[in-house]
């Protein structure tokens, strides 16, 4: 074991001493000077001769402390060696990477990178531009491990008529290779029905994500057939179907605008809404003529009508889809709609509020790649194989991705806990203040 020869200054400081060089054999002291080095110089690499004591070269840490590691000198041919210090580097090493696995805690609770500055000023100040970095090159450095077994499934129901018996068509469809697992046509829909069609046609043993509707009936059912392998999402345009149903069909303008943010907060709708806010500034002009503002609005709503069409042309001329809003401006949109939520009609309140109770519901798609939001792929396999059925009919940049790697990193228990408390690292290096 290691020679530690304790001074009346550090004789308090035995115990971190033996954790700090407790892996290092008989032949190396711990002086009275506070110098780390081998009690018999090693030989000279360069002519084998023994070398002799040099001295030592000081190691320092801005407001951790100083460790001095020998140095040893050839006799011979004059060569110069300094003891093995990586020690001291693998307990910096350690205290830098639990500082990370803070920050990234702290990040997941929102927590801002000056709020995370100023918290550090109590443990081990740090600026914001140094969190951000260490936090950004973390980050870039963790992977995320996703189950290659996960099966993503869409299920949804259709409800033809034989002749005057009303059937139902119960139908999974492979989000991946969008082709369909099951469809089956039954003569009720009753849970037990339900159940029956998913445990034949999916195995319950493996994960799955499954994209349906909001039927009431459906989280029970799902929940006991697939216990914790289930990731069950709600389907976005589901969702937008109900909210235009809570708007009555000649909505004024006030109301339209309102329709568009409550649409917009899952879906990109910024165009829209920045029209008709402009539709609203001009109604002040005519609002106090009742003949003038009937005839006013019925042109704004035919401008309205054409701008949006406009729009929906320019994104199928693109072959793109409506663009999704990243999980950090839905979650604005949202809360900004809630901030007023008590002036609105009871139905848009009723709606508000089942969204943010099914919140991680609708945004589960986040957090696994390539996952769906929406059961499209089976609504247009529906209407190609059955026309004339009639159906009932929520800014990316590095940082809103590193926000939902972490998200992703809670969910598979990856935020790492601590080996040791900030107590117990910085008391490894008490020995060493300056």
């Amino acid at each position: 074991m290691v020679t530690i020869n304790l001074t009346l200054n550090n004789f308090s400081e035995l115990h971190a001493l033996l954790d700090v060089f407790g892996c290092f054999g008989n032949d190396y002291e711990y002086t009275t000077r506070g110098i780390f080095r081998r009690k018999i110089p090693p030989v000279c690499s360069i002519c084998n001769t023994p070398m002799v004591h040099n001295g030592y070269n000081p190691h320092t840490k801005d407001g951790l402390g100083e460790i001095n590691i020998g140095r040893y000198k050839c006799s011979n041919c004059g060569s110069t060696h300094e003891e093995d210090y990586s020690f001291w580097e693998d307990m910096k090493t350690l205290l830098f990477d639990t500082f990370n696995d803070f920050f990234q805690l702290l990040r997941y609770h929102n927590v801002s990178y000056d709020g995370i500055s100023d918290l550090m000023d109590f443990i081990y100040p740090g600026s914001r531009s140094t969190i951000f970095r260490a936090f950004y090159k973390e980050m870039e450095q963790e992977t995320i491990p996703y189950s290659e077994n996960i099966h993503m499934v869409h299920y949804d129901e259709q409800h033809p008529k034989e002749g005057r018996c009303q059937k139902y068509r119960l139908t999974l469809l492979d989000a991946k290779a969008q082709r369909t697992i099951a469809d089956e046509l039954f003569k009720d829909k009753s849970p037990e029905t339900i159940k029956k069609f998913l445990k034949k046609n999916l195995d319950a043993s493996e994960p799955v994500f499954i994209v349906t509707d909001f039927d009431k009936r459906y989280p029970d059912i799902l929940k006991e057939i697939f216990r914790d392998k289930l990731v069950h999402q709600y389907c976005l345009m589901h969702l937008n179907k109900l909210i235009v149903n809570d708007f009555p069909k000649n909505t004024t303008i006030e109301q339209e605008l309102l329709k568009y943010r409550l649409l917009s907060i899952f879906y990109n709708r910024e165009n829209e809404i920045k029209f008709l806010q402009k539709l609203q500034s001009e109604e002040l002009n005519v609002i106090n003529n009742k003949e003038k503002h009937q005839e006013w609005i019925k042109k704004a709503k035919k401008e309205f009508c054409q701008y949006r069409h406009k729009l929906k042309l320019e994104i199928r001329r693109k072959k793109e889809n409506l663009p999704r809003n990243s999980l950090e401006k839905a979650k604005y949109n949202f809360d900004k709609l809630m901030e007023n939520i008590r002036t609105y009609d009871e139905k848009v309140q009723k709606r508000l509020w089942m969204i943010n109770k099914h919140w991680l519901n609708l945004t589960l798609f986040h957090y696994l790649p390539g996952a769906p939001a929406t059961n499209n792929p089976i609504e247009s396999y529906y209407s190609k194989s059955l026309k004339t059925d009639n159906k009932k009919k929520f800014r990316t940049d590095k940082g809103i991705e590193n926000r939902i790697k972490l998200t992703q990193m809670r969910r598979l228990n990856l935020l790492k806990k601590p080996q040791k408390s900030f107590m117990e690292l910085f008391r490894l290096f008490s020995p060493f203040k300056l």
